[in-house]
């Protein structure tokens, strides 16, 4: 089977949240019964290796880049190779005696990392240990299943999580960095050492941090990406949804952003921003709300699953084993129509099967919305969209009653449906006036493990069907909906945040933008851009 593959780049210290669920999603979904093989093609996203004992790994095609103090235990050459040789080597070059080490303090592990290093034991009478992960994560490594590439952990030793002196938050220091030989030749001969092991490859997913200097490096790796491979790039602009006091933080924040969609729209093929808060400037709003979900936007443990959940569904269309001929430029093809760049994510989480229900009657009875929007400052309407969407969990089994036992069902029209795709289909073309969508479902639903945060109401079943009472027992798998929808609703984005950097007089106020290279020319034609792609995207472009 060709793989098709896909490099994944990670930008960010809240897009490292982000990937780690998503990683961790995609280790606790990984299907070992050769008599129900998975439905998805892992090696899309992952490649097979080998260490130097000689055994085999199975590890994420990933490059990730965080600043100095965001790793915490994990050594930069990760956990699956052996360097001790190296390190015996390096030993006998020099006399010890006439050699400074510092050391950095060790970074203790969370208890639920400790609980993955210690041997599995198993017995009837074993527990399973409860862990208090809302209290515990501090940093994406404290719930980190996956184990990497060496090449995989990229830090900047220039800049220090959380430090208040020399932050990493302007977006032309992202830019100023990627300029230095030291970042970018080592950077991009990572990316050359992937691309070169790869058969058939599709592209790149980049999950970047808009609001700070990452975004300056997110959309400089884009152009080199572009101009080098000539790849599809899918990209996704991640905002935290933690709230905080007014201030000229929140400008600075919205200002990167809309220079990272500025140089995001010159450079990648797609994108779609990402937050759980309803608004993001000027400063973040209240969060999404999903009627059968309690989660706590303030902690990025919490807001980054629900953002991770959604990019592993919608990217489930490129990464089939059913379909090895649909690819991620179909997808940025179907959506970028008439300068459109800009996409909008969803996600229906759990999909609302209800209890002893089958798929027909769950869609005859539903009022409302479908989905809830991802993309801050943008609600999605069921109407007007170019729009790609992912249904999975739904087996064939739930579309209907038999005929001896249908009664009502047999008078509904869709009953004719055979499969869920079909069904879905009709529903759509039902209910999304004037949009174009393409659909891809897969049976099997997401299976809901540790280190996922507890985070369903306690009227989900186990199987993630809605019942009308409590249940009290923990999610083991839920059917979800998410996708990516492209329409006049996103002019509200693009007008919100122009509105906003508006009322910025002359960058030379902002001394660090000025200082670090970026011109008042430039400012003016972001603003410029921000209001031809509102444009783009009102009615009469339909």
């Amino acid at each position: 089977m060709t793989s098709r593959e896909i490099l994944t780049i990670q930008l960010g210290h809240y897009s490292n949240f982000i990937g780690t669920h998503w990683w961790n999603l995609q280790e606790t979904n990984f299907s070992y019964n050769p008599d129900n093989p998975s439905e998805i093609n892992h090696d899309v996203l992952y490649r097979e290796g080998e260490n130097f004992k000689k055994q085999v790994t199975y590890t994420p095609r990933l490059l990730l880049v965080d600043l100095k103090g965001a790793f915490g235990y994990l050594k930069q050459e990760g956990t699956l190779y052996d360097v001790s040789n190296n390190e015996r080597v390096q030993h006998v070059l020099w006399d010890d005696k006439k050699v400074q080490v510092t050391k950095e303090e060790t970074v203790a592990k969370t208890a639920f990392i400790k609980n993955l290093d210690e041997p599995s034991v198993t017995s009837e009478n074993s527990e399973t240990p409860v862990f208090n992960l809302e209290n515990d994560v501090n940093s994406w490594v404290d719930y980190l299943l996956a184990k990497f590439h060496p090449r995989t952990l990229n830090m900047i030793g220039q800049y220090k999580l959380d430090c208040a002196i020399s932050p990493f938050d302007i977006f032309t220091y992202g830019r100023n960095l990627w300029d230095t030989e030291q970042f970018s030749e080592n950077f991009s001969e990572k990316i050359r050492a992937y691309v070169e092991e790869c058969d058939s490859m599709q592209g790149f997913q980049i999950i970047l941090d808009s609001g700070d200097g990452f975004a300056g490096l997110g959309t400089s790796c884009m152009q080199y990406l572009r101009d080098e491979y000539r790849k599809s790039i899918l990209s996704f602009p991640c905002m935290d949804s933690k709230q905080i006091e007014p201030s000229m933080t929140n400008m600075i924040k919205a200002l990167n952003t809309a220079l990272c969609f500025q140089n995001m729209n010159e450079h990648a093929s797609l994108y779609s921003p990402l937050c759980c808060g309803q608004t993001a400037w000027p400063q973040v709003g209240d969060s999404r709300i999903f009627n059968h979900l309690t989660y706590n936007s303030e902690l990025r443990y919490h807001s980054s699953a629900l953002l991770a959940t959604a990019l592993d569904t919608l990217t489930i269309r490129y990464r089939r084993k059913e379909y090895p001929n649909v690819v991620l430029s179909d997808l940025c093809a179907d959506l970028n129509k008439l300068g459109r760049k800009a996409a909008a994510t969803s996600l229906t989480l759990p999909f609302p099967m209800t209890a002893k229900a089958d798929l027909i009657d769950v869609l005859d009875d539903f009022e409302g919305t479908l989905w809830t929007s991802l993309t801050p400052n943008c609600d999605i309407p069921m109407d007007k969209n170019m729009q790609s969407i992912v249904l999975r969990g739904i087996p064939e089994e739930r579309l209907k009653r038999p005929v001896a036992h249908a009664i009502k069902q047999m008078s509904k029209p869709a009953y004719r449906c055979s499969t869920v795709h079909e069904m879905m289909m009709l529903y759509l073309s039902c209910t999304c006036h004037a949009s174009a969508t393409y659909l891809s479902t897969i049976s099997s639903p997401l299976n809901i493990k540790s280190p996922y945060p507890k985070i369903f109401n306690n009227n989900i079943a186990e199987t993630g069907d809605v019942m009308g009472w409590p249940v009290g027992t923990d999610v083991q798998s839920v059917p979800i909906m998410a996708g990516l929808h492209s329409g006049n609703s996103l002019s509200a984005m693009y007008e919100s945040l122009h509105e906003q950097l508006s009322k910025i007089r002359s960058i030379k106020k902002f001394h660090a933008f000025t200082e670090s290279g970026l011109e008042e020319d430039e400012f003016k034609e972001c603003l410029d851009h921000l209001l031809d792609c509102k444009e783009n995207y009102e009615d009469q472009y339909i």
